[in-house]
């Protein structure tokens, strides 16, 4: 008896129990219930706020794409504006300077004496007339005074009477003077050439160099920089605002306040066009001191390419641009 009586305890129990679990307000549909409402509250914070990420973020990237355009007109207008100062410059500096003229320098011109016609002779015949050749003008020096300028008239009036003397002559014997073979021209020589054509024939030159340079630099694929930290600092503030230049992923630090970098191809092509610019510059304000660092860091930059070959034998070593001149040791010296 005490043990039926234990089990039907146990299933009043078991009873209540389940009662309590299928009651809509405290038992398993309940927590059902409050578990769908918590998990829709959690998706609608997370919507929220990746919502409000998503609208920063588009107008962050607008701002980003506005200051990106701002920056390229800003970049056109100052390569223009570049462009401008450099043709004026090269205007004003390719306008010849007119030499100043001494008022005392006296111009010597000479005489000249009509010719008479001979009485026998046609007017209108143009054998009558001839040719006669007509002195240069010279310009008497200034420096010279005293008896060069009186020698120098006398000159001028003998060569202004040597066709009026020779007229005479050439009218009694028109037939002669017909059939005489004209003169040859004197050979004239070769004209040497000038500072100009100097200037522009070395710089043909140094623009063929320069791109087969950029040619041989499209093709390496690294290339190993040595050099000082300031030095560094000087060609980041020429080349960064190159398009193709890239910042190397990792620069070392070592001794003496040198740095160790690798330059990817492209961004070897940017050294080699900055500084070639900055050489290129005539602009009378160009820091010395700026045009010295590019000229050393060009030269380098093209003695390091031209050591590169068309391939990639086994055992190469990389292209190695190094910027780090130094004095030979005392027994090196006396043994050069």
């Amino acid at each position: 008896m005490a043990r039926r009586h234990d089990i039907e305890r146990i299933f009043q129990e078991l009873e209540e129990i389940r009662g309590v679990l299928n009651d809509p307000t405290t038992g398993l549909g309940a927590f059902h219930q409050d578990q769908d409402q918590l998990r829709r509250k959690v998706l609608e914070n997370v919507q929220q706020g990746t919502a409000g990420l998503r609208e920063e973020n588009r107008e962050l990237r607008r701002r980003q794409e506005r200051m990106l355009s701002d920056l390229g007109d800003t970049r056109t207008a100052v390569e223009a504006l570049r462009r401008e100062i450099a043709q004026a410059w090269a205007h004003t500096l390719g306008v010849p300077r007119p030499a100043a003229g001494d008022s005392r320098t006296p111009i010597a011109l000479p005489e000249q004496r009509p010719q008479p016609l001979e009485a026998g002779t046609n007017s209108n015949e143009t054998d009558g007339w001839r040719e006669q050749a007509v002195p240069e003008v010279t310009l008497t020096d200034p420096a010279d005074d005293g008896n060069d300028g009186r020698d120098a008239q006398p000159s001028t009036d003998a060569t202004a009477a040597a066709p009026a003397e020779s007229a005479p002559l050439a009218s009694t014997a028109p037939e002669a003077s017909a059939t005489a073979m004209p003169e040859e021209p004197p050979a004239v020589p070769d004209p040497t050439p000038t500072d100009a054509e100097r200037r522009a024939a070395r710089r043909a030159e140094q623009r063929s160099k320069h791109l087969q340079g950029l040619l041989t630099a499209a093709a390496i694929s690294s290339a190993r920089l040595i050099c000082h930290k300031h030095t560094w600092a000087f060609l980041l503030e020429q080349t960064s605002r190159h398009p193709h230049f890239r910042l190397p992923d990792h620069i070392t630090d070592i001794e003496d306040g040198r740095i160790e970098t690798h330059l990817s191809g492209r961004s070897l092509l940017a050294v080699l066009v900055t500084t070639r610019e900055i050489l290129d510059d005539d602009a009378p304000d160009l820091d010395m001191a700026t045009w010295a660092l590019a000229d050393a860091i060009y030269r380098r930059t093209q003695l390091a390419v031209a050591d590169a070959t068309l391939t990639r034998p086994e055992g190469s070593e990389v292209t190695t641009i190094v910027l780090d001149d130094r004095p030979d040791r005392p027994g090196q010296a006396d043994a050069a």
